[in-house]
């Protein structure tokens, strides 16, 4: 006869809970068994199954915790068998297979009020069904009866075998009906579908920005959306699969686990963003700003040496005041980056080349496209106006070079005979020449009236540039191993050559009446160089990555350069100096005091705030400190949630982790916006998902095969 009424099958961690079922389930009057200091020695073993035998019915506690527990799985399996289980659900979790057809109570949303409707309901089919079961016959399976001993077979014609009748089964009192879906499938459902749901809003967030700006370029911008959204969703999924293989899948619990990893993911790539204040630093003394990250790839000067076109990456080209540095119009009709860019004679017009296809000509003077040009097959790289203003040259990757009517924006003509990309053009100041440098080595001179070729000299590796000197008498080109050629233009002998000083070279200019050839390369060094004695005159310093492009007034005095920093600067020829300043650079976030280190950080004094425009070194080292803090908040945060949980402290422990992180990746954040553009935020934001992804899914791999290993090992050992 039975002992118990309620056997309590149970992982410790829901003990609280246990503790209030078990305490109402005897106030009931209900002889109740569990045990709230269970262990899995085995010295209580036999306690546990002698429990177990003797009791009239079996709650089983399906949470994050037990569906992992195969001991609460054999309990319930016993409890199963003899027909006297009452399962109760207090996790949105996965119910084991075996127990999914069971009718389960609902208690995900109980938090332990005693007045609570699903509670009550489930004390009362409990104690229904446990009092039911006084005095019903025992469900638990019988062994065998021994075969009976065979008998004549007259003997067994005679008798009739008796019918007997199945004993009575017992009506088990049904638990409250569940709205939970306990069915694996549905489950599995529900959580791609918030996964999916998830990838919407965040593909449809970062369509908005990139439609919405020049943060992607426009011929990208499909791709980077839908990437974006399969990131999304694959971290989500792998998160939610993660913590299913845990036991611990959760639609309640789920966006905490997300949001940890989120949060993780934005301090883990906030170096490389901060890392882009080494170009910000560049940047002190900028009097005109406009899109971060645009690499500049061509300059030109117009003729009288007053206004600038700046070309770049960001798909736009730029028309400056050279003397002053404020713009003055942007062309943003390109749909890729754009190489170079050229004025018309009476500078009314210019002409830009883009890896679009295109090249554009466009009004000066309201930066509206007058007509494009379109007849190469692939990126155009170089663009040039002829003096009279009769012809328009273009050089393509596609190794030709086009002549243009720029009237009627028809082809004229097609050069050919580079055997590679024609990566640089440029037309003598007499109009009656045009020069070509190409990747496959040459420098070709042209009589582009009649498409003859006049001559074909070798750069000595592969081309970059190439330039007329002011009078037409001679031209230099730039190779990208940084050698560097002069010729005349008549006779075209050669009359200098000597090395950038960098492992590429790649622009050329003659400034100073042609006595000055000025270089530039993969470094950031303007060198000057005396062309008569091939002598090195002076350096001039003050980009802070490679100079792309090269320029100069026609009288010769100023110097424009455009680089990698995202920066133009205009120099005095003669003395080096630096006069002006421009780029595709946007200030900062302004906030009221630029963020420092907190402190408490600081055992000295407190810090005091930086200005991170007009102190770009210290700002740098700033942030540096910023990172550092983060890595040791978070590592602090690890040690404190460990110390909570050996302690029983599993509420707090289980929130103090989100909270740091979401603490330090606020601080991080203020970090970016205070020292960088907005565009940085933004990207902030959205490359967290890269990292997000492949942590998720390590861990959904990492989580998946533990558990099967200790499956197999289960299976072994039984």
């Amino acid at each position: 006869m039975a002992n118990h009424d309620v056997f309590i099958s149970y992982s410790r961690e829901d003990r609280p809970k246990v503790e209030k079922i078990a305490h109402a389930l005897s106030q009931r009057g209900l002889r109740v068994w569990w045990d709230p200091e269970i262990k899995t020695g085995a010295g209580f073993r036999q306690e546990i199954a002698d429990a177990l035998d003797s009791t009239r019915s079996v709650i089983v506690m399906w949470s994050r915790y037990s569906v992992a527990s195969r001991f609460v799985a054999d309990e319930a399996d016993e409890g199963a068998a003899r027909e006297i289980l009452f399962p109760a659900l207090i996790d949105n979790v996965d119910i084991p297979l075996g127990f999914r057809q069971i009718q389960t109570a609902d208690l995900t949303h109980w938090r332990g009020n005693l007045n609570d409707n699903a509670f009550k309901a489930f004390i009362s089919a409990v104690g229904d069904g446990a009092a039911n079961a006084r005095g019903a016959p025992d469900r638990r399976p019988q062994p065998a009866p021994a075969p009976a001993t065979p008998e004549p077979a007259a003997k067994e014609r005679r008798q009739k075998p008796k019918k007997t009748k199945p004993p009575k089964r017992t009506k088990q009192p049904k638990a409250q009906k569940s709205a939970y879906t306990t069915t694996g499938s549905k489950r599995r459902l529900a959580l791609f579908a918030q996964a999916m749901f998830m990838a919407a809003l965040i593909a449809a967030a970062f369509g908005a920005l990139a439609y919405t700006s020049d943060f992607v370029f426009a011929a990208y911008r499909p791709f980077f959306v839908g990437a974006m959204g399969v990131l999304a969703f694959l971290s989500r999924y792998g998160t939610l699969e993660a913590d299913r293989a845990a036991g611990a899948a959760s639609l309640a619990l789920l966006p905490r686990s997300y949001m940890a990893l989120i949060l993780f993911s934005l301090i883990a790539s906030a170096p490389l963003i901060l890392e882009g204040r080494i170009y910000a630093a560049a940047l002190e003394g900028v009097q005109v700003k406009g899109i971060e990250g645009a690499d500049i790839n061509g300059v030109t000067l117009d003729a009288a040496g007053k206004r600038l076109l700046t070309s770049s990456d960001d798909s736009t080209v730029k028309l400056w005041d050279a003397t002053t540095g404020v713009e003055l119009a942007e062309f943003t009709q390109h749909e890729n980056w754009v190489w170079n860019a050229d004025f018309s004679p009476d500078g009314k017009l210019a002409v830009s080349a883009s890896r679009d296809l295109s090249a554009d000509i466009w009004s000066t003077s309201g930066a509206k496209l007058i007509r494009q040009l379109k007849g190469h097959t692939s990126s155009v790289r170089d663009v040039a106006w002829s003096p009279d203003g009769s012809a328009i040259a273009t050089s393509s990757n596609d190794h030709t070079i086009i002549i243009w009517d720029p009237e009627t924006g028809e082809a004229v003509r097609t050069l050919r005979g580079h055997a590679d990309r024609v990566t640089a053009i440029d037309f003598s100041p007499d109009g009656e020449k045009l020069i070509s440098a190409s990747r496959d080595g040459n420098v070709r001179l042209w009589n582009w009236r009649s498409g003859g070729r006049i001559s074909t000299l070798s750069i000595g590796g592969e081309g970059n540039d190439v330039a007329f000197s002011n009078d037409g008498s001679m031209f230099a080109a730039a190779a990208d191993n940084g050698s560097i050629r002069i010729w005349r233009t008549d006779g075209r002998q050669r009359i200098a050559t000597f090395n950038h000083g960098a492992d590429k070279a790649f622009g050329v200019a003659f400034a100073n009446n042609d006595k000055t050839l000025a270089t530039s390369g993969i470094d950031p060094v303007i060198r000057l160089w005396n062309i008569a004695d091939q002598t090195l005159i002076a350096e001039l310093e003050g980009h802070r990555d490679a100079t792309r492009a090269l320029d100069s007034s026609a009288d010769g005095k100023i110097i424009v350069s455009g680089s990698r920093d995202n920066t133009a600067r205009i120099w005095d020829a003669v003395t080096g100096e630096e006069l002006v300043t421009m780029g595709h650079i946007n200030s900062a976030i302004d906030l009221p005091m630029a963020i420092d280190t907190p402190p408490v950080f600081v055992s000295s004094q407190a810090p005091v705030p930086v200005d991170f425009q007009k102190h770009p070194t210290e700002a740098a080292n700033l942030l540096g400190k910023g990172v550092l803090i983060a890595a040791a908040l978070l590592l602090a945060a690890l040690i404190v949630k460990g110390i909570l949980w050996v302690v029983k402290a599993h509420a707090p422990a289980r929130m103090v982790v989100v909270t740091v992180l979401f603490t330090v990746s606020a601080y991080v954040g203020l970090l970016i916006a205070s020292a960088l553009p907005g565009e940085a935020l933004a990207l902030w934001l959205t490359l967290a998902f890269v990292p997000a992804t492949i942590f998720a899914l390590l861990r959904w791999i990492w989580r998946a095969t533990i558990l099967r290993n200790f499956s197999r090992r289960t299976r072994r050992a039984g």
